[in-house]
């Protein structure tokens, strides 16, 4: 399809454009935000100077297929494309390609506003040219419109906009909604063939369920396989997510993916007495709105899921969007982790420290967070990022954590000793924080861990044993974080994910070596008694080289 930006409704009636020669059903290519028919600009002149004349801002996309894309949006501006030709009445996949430093909205609607769409959430993708789709489901009655994109907010920029029908496209399970566990989109079985004999014809295992309802479930199920589903989300908030399972077994459990990120707690499937004894097991997460690829992966085996059902709770909690807040929603904890390059490295040029500290602090601005733990970092350094992020900020005594003064106080910390590698000394600092809005306490592990595998999985050993002590047996809710120089999966990874209670919040590389894109996970966030609201890599840069060698990881929490 072909992007437009929306009109607001005081601008109706919309004039109809002459019609342009797209093809005469939907989706046969995106509308493309520069080819627009007609718009609305708040300034003068095309900034970005190319491509074409007018007031809207245009300029070359580092996006795949290359082109142009629309930028410097401001609220209020629209885009408006002709000839959308919707051949039946249906559920159709519209998509907006964009992409956004901090985040945005953006609405859609037909013929200049009459008809309505709904709203487009837009979280941040990295980067002005970091590119990311968002869609949404919607139903639209046959016709030939003009579409249109408004923008809520400014802050995003828009390469193309596409209208699917369902009929063409998986537009996915829908949410809230259930996942039936026999309708995945793609799979890994361990073993050949299909051991229940039912419903289909490739190597997951299906059988007839007595379940109530009837239908299949999945069952011989292994260590180490999973199931992928497209979903699509219709309204960003809170979920509860009810699994249908079934075991004879005691210890088994699975966690559910979204593209690919831990989302939530895992789900523990207690002994319900046979394979057909049914119960449900729930967690609380928060979905984004639009399409995503759901994962259900079997850490463990032995026992059979019939569904996954998902309810909407509500909204998120809103946290401050003001850097001079004192705190944030009733639920919510926002963490950071950051391994800053520390400047005894000797790095010159664009990697020396005052020529990429400043921009280092703007990465960190971009996400407001409220509990920052960092390796690395000198007193130099220290000083420097806290002093940028303003007067709210106090220290732990080791000085590689910084905290929103304003939102906790310090009830108590301290220093673990973790095993020495050949650059010297390795360490845990810890603090015990309260929330000053209400009490809430919570304990935070910043960790720089060894080089070599024997270190890592000493220091493992010694978090595992000292954590449940110090955290009166895992009562308080828990944040490890840091950069533990392990890859996902090694002993020292498992020994945490599968010996303690914490639960990995984030996948992804991370490690990019002075190079923009990151090649292997060493910096990590684990969580317990807290659920999953979201985690961002933080890849904002200013130039070809990132403020650090490291990305850092923010996630928001919600206490349970």
């Amino acid at each position: 399809m072909h992007p437009c930006l929306k009109r607001p409704s005081l601008l109706l009636p919309f004039i109809l454009l002459g019609s342009l020669n797209y093809a005469a059903i939907c989706a046969a290519a995106p509308y493309q935000a520069e080819d627009y028919a007609a718009a609305f600009d708040t300034t003068t002149g095309n900034t970005g100077n190319v491509y074409r004349t007018g007031n809207v801002d245009i300029q070359a996309t580092s996006d795949t297929g290359g082109g142009f894309n629309v930028g410097w949006i401001e609220p209020t501006e629209w885009l408006s494309f002709n000839n959308l030709v919707i051949p039946a009445t249906g559920d159709y996949l519209i998509s907006a390609r964009v992409a956004s430093e901090s985040g945005g909205s953006l609405s859609l609607d037909l013929n200049g506003g009459s008809i309505q769409l709904g709203t487009l959430a837009i979280t941040g993708t990295g980067g002005w040219q970091s590119w990311k789709t968002f869609s949404k489901v919607v139903k639209i009655n046959a016709g030939t419109y003009s579409l249109g994109v408004y923008a809520t907010t400014g802050g995003w920029n828009l390469n193309w906009v596409d209208v699917v029908s369902c009929q063409q496209t998986d537009c996915g399970h829908a949410i809230p909604g259930r996942v039936e566990a026999e309708r995945y989109s793609s799979f890994l079985d361990t073993t050949a063939g299909n051991t229940g004999g039912q419903l289909r014809n490739d190597n997951v295992d299906i059988e007839l369920t007595t379940d109530s309802g009837g239908g299949y479930n999945v069952g011989w199920i292994a260590p180490g396989e999973y199931l992928r589903y497209s979903v699509n989300v219709s309204t960003k908030g809170r979920y509860k997510i009810t699994a249908r399972v079934a075991s004879p077994n005691n210890g088994t459990y699975f966690k559910l993916k979204l593209n690919g990120r831990d989302l939530g707690n895992r789900i523990n499937v207690t002994n319900t007495g046979n394979w057909q004894t049914w119960q449900n097991v729930s967690i609380e997460a928060s979905l984004d709105q639009g399409a995503h690829e759901l994962e259900a992966y079997f850490e463990t085996g032995n026992f059979n899921l019939n569904y996954v059902d998902f309810e909407y709770l509500g909204p998120n909690d809103n946290s401050s969007s003001s850097s001079s807040s004192s705190s944030s929603s009733a639920g919510t904890l926002k963490v950071m982790t950051y391994n800053v390059r520390t400047t005894p490295a000797g790095d010159v040029g664009e990697r020396f420290w005052d020529n990429r500290k400043a921009e280092l602090v703007t990465a960190i601005k971009t996400q407001l967070p409220q509990v920052i733990g960092f390796q690395e970092a000198t007193s130099e350094q220290h000083d420097y990022i806290k002093g940028s992020l303003g007067g709210n900020w106090s220290s732990s005594p080791q000085r590689q954590i910084i905290y929103r003064n304003d939102a906790f106080d310090v009830v108590q910390g301290g220093i673990i000793e973790l095993v020495a590698d050949v650059w010297g000394r390795r360490t845990s600092e810890w603090i015990k924080l309260r929330r000053k809005a209400d009490s809430r306490e919570f304990i935070f592990f910043n960790n720089h861990w060894g080089v070599d595998g024997n270190s890592q999985q000493g220091s493992a050993n010694i978090i595992r044993d000292r954590i449940a002590s110090l955290n009166q047996n895992w009562a308080l809710p828990t944040i490890l974080l840091g950069d533990l120089n392990a890859a996902p999966g090694s002993g020292p990874i498992n020994t945490l994910m599968n010996q303690t209670q914490l639960i990995s919040l984030f996948s992804g590389n991370t490690f990019n070596g002075w190079n923009p894109t990151p090649n292997v996970q060493l910096d990590y966030i684990f969580a317990s008694k807290f659920t999953l609201s979201g985690c961002n890599l933080i890849t904002y840069r200013e130039g070809t080289t990132p403020p650090s060698d490291h990305y850092p990881i923010f996630c928001e929490v919600k206490f349970l």
